[in-house]
């Protein structure tokens, strides 16, 4: 296979209502639509899931779009690509940028499970030989809340809409505290809470207050780029760590592993690179004893679908961030709806990634000029 066009569409999709972190408030998310065609115009789709500003990665939708055009494209013009993962081989001379490097890889997975008459799920179950399911449990991520009643709010709202498994984000120990006299309200609910490295060491005796609350892990309590805090930090509590925003690459889940930092992994395939290197992650997960599971990252329908065929293998049993389509957007951008039932949402088996883009936006991307015959 042959990539021999190239478009990019830049998109906001509206929030219902504003998600707060310690990272900031969003209330629009940008993302920009990805259409790649093979020589026989078959068309694969992808999105990159950059933010606007760097506050929660390095690359923003900006900077991400300067390297797929100038940088990544280049490397697939021409090419023949024998399997999916050859793309991942193809980018490993361009350092960093994984999301931009995802919002291609992601695309070309999405030909090549297309031309292999294939849905995605499918597709990545026989490159990874793990089974897949045909729907899975999931999760829903809740923003920060300032008081106890609002958190009480919106975890009842979110219970009552099927959910079983609910992240909360944190950003103070006001929060905690708020969080621990709310928690005995749901005993059968499996929570997380999520700090987007909102403390640092000082607060152990703070964290260390989480023993009794039943919790399934705090995610990314200390800094993002320290592995040796957190593993001062697990020697310390018996609250289960889960790294995230540490987590680049594989050999980021190895030092992991190898200081024991964590307990856990939130994988979040755009932010390693996109699906063979998020392939390889679980893989050293499942083998290494490390609960690895898939987050979310306010991705429009592209990105979800996507993310729904990764959730699909059956190593990844813990739910994932993969919130019903009806979650935070208005409008999205995909025809379908992921519905809710029974906790639980339906993997697409249409062919790729099983998903069609609204009409009036296909039409906007496909107008777009193709980038290959530009690219520097």
């Amino acid at each position: 296979m042959k990539i021999t066009h190239a478009k990019l569409l830049p998109y906001d999709l509206k929030l219902k209502k504003p998600f707060r972190t310690a990272h900031g408030t969003t209330h629009f998310r940008p993302i920009t639509l990805i259409a790649l065609s093979s020589d026989d115009e078959q068309w694969g789709y992808g999105e990159l899931e950059a933010f606007a500003q760097p506050t929660y990665t390095p690359e923003t939708q900006e900077t991400a779009r300067l390297v797929i055009c100038r940088y990544l494209l280049p490397l697939l013009e021409g090419q023949e690509l024998n399997c999916p993962e050859d793309v991942s081989k193809l980018f490993t001379v361009v350092q960093g940028n994984q999301m931009a490097k995802a919002a291609l890889e992601t695309a070309v997975w999405d030909l090549f499970a297309k031309h292999a008459q294939k849905n995605l799920s499918r597709l990545l179950s026989e490159h990874s030989q793990l089974s897949c399911r045909q729907s899975i449990l999931v999760g829903i991520s809740i923003g920060a809340q300032s008081n106890a009643s609002k958190m009480i709010s919106e975890i009842t709202a979110a219970v009552e809409k099927g959910y079983q498994r609910i992240k909360l984000k944190i950003t103070s120990t006001t929060e905690i505290e708020a969080f621990s006299r709310v928690r005995p309200l749901f005993p059968k609910i499996q929570f997380i809470l999520d700090a987007n490295s909102s403390f640092t060491l000082k607060n152990t005796a703070q964290l260390k207050k989480l023993e009794k609350i039943k919790l399934a892990m705090i995610e990314q309590p200390l800094d993002a780029t320290d592995f040796t805090a957190h593993a001062e930090l697990q020697k310390q509590i018996h609250v289960p760590i889960c790294l995230d925003e540490n987590i680049f690459s594989l050999d980021d889940v190895r030092t992991a592993y190898q200081l024991r930092s964590a307990q856990a992994i939130n994988l979040k395939l755009s932010r390693v690179g996109g699906l063979a290197n998020a392939l390889q992650i679980i893989r050293f997960c499942n083998n290494h004893g490390l609960l690895v599971w898939c987050g979310g990252m306010l991705e429009g329908g592209i990105g979800r679908a996507t993310n729904l065929a990764l959730a699909s293998l059956e190593s990844l049993p813990f739910p994932g961030d993969i919130s019903a389509s009806d979650r935070y957007y208005q409008k999205d951008i995909i025809e379908e709806q992921f519905s809710l039932k029974n906790g639980k949402l339906t993997i697409p088996t249409d062919n790729g990634i099983g998903v069609t883009l609204k009409k009036n936006i296909q039409k906007r991307l496909l107008k777009q000029p193709n980038i290959l015959k530009d690219t520097p």
